[in-house]
């Protein structure tokens, strides 16, 4: 009887690399092929549009038959969520390079899932096939950055543009204990940060893919000899992953997500206890006012970054179509807190007195909202997303046991930077200073 294939044995690895199409396992390393730990409840569905032809006719005896036609092959859709694990790789400098905050490679890649966070919002690949393309920055202090506007290459950084009208294509492979799949040309649409105040701090990533095949065969045995598991000839390999960028492969290898290699030192990956987080929202009752800053403790905290990714399937009869291509819609930065409404002209009483006192329709370019994922004092690991022009909602009043507040809100360009994205600034610090 042929085994099951259990989701505790799963696990999911993103790559620049083509194995379904004849690229050589060697040609997978530690800086293009990366594992992401994924938590319980990850998916990926390859679905089809069809069409149905009825008959109906008068008479005693009708043709009442009914057919139905695969018509086309809808985008694949996948998802899985990660754990938010800044890595402490926050300077870019030339390789090899072995001072602090740096990789041996010299790039800035400040999150296990820096590559996952590039795609989504950059138009530069994350490796060449040979090596990183980072577009994260050094920054002053100790945290990596991430920005949504055009940059020109530095140290340790490459050149990125937001605006972008096709997002970069890549390979994710779901290796389902032992069956492997292969979503090929995968896009990253949307990225969900969830800082629940008992959690972990999570990121959820969806996205599509052209096509969702098996890999079989020869690109099967490519696959498990990095990956690990039992290859077509019953043999049990184990997976091969390597943290360092300049030691030597001896084979295929991929990069591990809980560990990074800091300053020429391995290092454990941290985790962000969402307890410590916090915001930090700056909002004027009229244009003319004094600007106020009103800093809150959360009970939840949500941020979110949408492509809004569409594909062209051609509709073709007598054939089953498949999508040949994707475009970005408008990118849509919003996200929502929930705090308790607390008494005080700088408590959250007094920001939901100034948004109504605000006749503005509009007072984007006059707020603007930091989110703090993690803590914000010495040593603690953080994620903070900087909205500099944010326009808010009429916050909501729940009256509960202790009454409170949430607010939504929509990230904008500032007026500086219109037309060249600057919706969000992402910064990254294993350990604040």
């Amino acid at each position: 009887m042929a085994s099951l294939n259990l989701q505790r044995n799963s696990e999911v690895f993103y790559s620049t690399v083509d194995l379904i199409n004849g690229a050589a396992v060697t040609s997978m390393t530690n800086e293009n092929t990366w594992k992401l730990e994924v938590l319980a409840g990850f998916a990926v569905t390859s679905s089809a549009a069809t069409q149905d032809i009825t008959s109906f006719e008068s008479g005693i005896t009708p043709d009442r038959s009914q057919q139905r036609f695969n018509t086309a092959i809808n985008p694949v859709d996948w998802n899985f969520q990660v754990y938010l694990r800044p890595t402490g790789v926050n300077s870019g400098a030339t390789a090899p390079a072995t001072g602090g905050g740096t990789s041996q490679g010299g790039n800035v890649i400040p999150l296990a899932d820096w590559y996952m966070w590039q795609a989504l919002v950059s138009n530069t690949s994350p490796s060449s096939g040979t090596a990183y393309q980072s577009v994260w920055k050094s920054t002053g202090g100790n945290a990596g950055r991430l920005l949504t506007t055009n940059v020109a290459q530095t140290s340790g950084s490459h050149s990125t543009r937001s605006n972008f009208s096709t997002a970069t294509e890549n390979h994710i492979y779901f290796k389902l204990d032992n069956v492997v799949y292969q979503v090929s040309n995968a896009t990253v649409n949307q990225a969900t940060v969830d800082a629940g105040i008992e959690e972990i701090a999570t990121v959820t990533w969806a996205g599509f893919g052209t096509t969702m095949r098996e890999l079989t065969g020869h690109p099967r045995d490519n696959a498990i000899a990095c990956f690990g598991g039992v290859n077509n000839a019953g043999t049990t390999l184990t997976a091969n992953s390597n943290v360092s960028e300049l030691i030597a492969n001896s084979g295929p290898s991929y990069h591990p997500f809980n560990q990074m290699n800091v300053a020429g030192t391995i290092g454990t990956n941290s985790f962000i206890k969402n307890r410590l987080s916090q915001i930090e929202f700056h909002h004027k009752a009229t244009a003319s006012a004094s600007d106020e800053k009103f800093t809150f403790p959360v009970t939840s905290l949500s941020f979110d970054y949408n492509n809004n990714i569409t594909y062209l399937t051609p509709e073709e009869i007598s054939a089953l179509n498949e999508p040949i291509g994707q475009f970005t819609g408008t990118r849509a930065v919003t996200g929502s807190a929930t705090m308790y409404l607390r008494a005080g002209e700088l408590e959250s009483s007094g920001f939901f007195r100034n948004i109504l006192n605000d006749s503005r329709t509009q007072s984007a370019q006059t707020s603007n909202a930091n989110l703090i994922i993690g803590g914000a004092t010495s040593g603690d690991p953080q994620v903070a997303f900087q909205l500099e022009a944010c326009q808010f909602e009429f916050p909501q009043i729940a009256t509960e046991d202790v009454v409170s507040m949430t607010v939504n809100f929509v990230a904008q360009e500032p007026t500086a930077s219109k037309g060249d994205g600057g919706e969000v600034k992402i910064f990254a610090a294993k350990s604040v200073a």
